[in-house]
């Protein structure tokens, strides 16, 4: 048996909501705001004040988890829920931003746990992860399948390629067309194909 202690984790629904909520509690300020006063930039940042405070309230309280998990041969417990591996009809994990794993029970049931390096302190989750892999791969022979997440399959490898290519186009050209370079929207898009290339595992069989 090996222990994890205080695994950082989310239930990637609930993060989906957390940031949908969030939009909308900020939206919903602004709408109410605009009712009872006219300045607009303290509008602006009331409302993200606000909407700052209750992002951090409920990933706090609500979405962020910490837990300490308990790997053995057979399962995987945590917080008196467990997965037992007999079970297990495939799983699938990603490498983007930290892990997740998606766990698919014979019974039909789904399982999804991830920490994203956005909200958690993802480390500990990520080795997790690495540990819950090596055990499957060996569990029964290989019996349980593994189902490659995109950016392991060689469809996400090349679709990775393909946008660093355009990326790389696209700078060369507007550097010669334009007289004033953004250097705000370049470091959008590298930090953006960190992220994509964070994620890419394919290997050359």
């Amino acid at each position: 048996m090996r222990k994890h202690e205080n695994v950082e984790y989310t239930n990637p629904f609930e993060l989906l909501f957390l940031m949908g909520s969030t939009v909308a509690v900020f939206l919903g300020i602004i709408f109410v705001l605009n009712r009872i006063m006219s300045f607009g930039l303290l509008k602006a940042i009331l409302a993200f004040v606000l909407a700052g405070i209750y992002f951090y309230l409920l990933k706090k309280k609500f979405v962020v988890k910490i837990s300490d998990f308990e790997l053995t041969s057979k399962q995987l417990e945590w917080n008196n829920k467990n997965v037992d591996f007999k079970n297990l009809e495939y799983y699938k994990i990603h490498w983007m931003k930290g892990a997740g794993i998606k766990f698919k029970l014979k019974n039909g049931k789904t399982v999804r746990l991830s920490s994203n390096d956005n909200f958690c302190n993802s480390e500990k989750f990520v080795n997790l992860c690495h540990n819950i892999d090596s055990k499957l791969l060996k569990y029964n022979n290989g019996q349980i399948e593994r189902k490659k997440s995109f950016f392991e399959s060689k469809k996400g490898y090349y679709f990775a390629v393909i946008i660093s290519i355009l990326f790389v186009i696209g700078t060369i050209y507007k550097s010669f067309t334009d007289e004033k370079f953004n250097f705000g929207n370049f470091a959008l898009i590298l930090v953006s194909l960190g992220i994509i290339w964070s994620g890419v595992k394919w290997k050359r069989e």
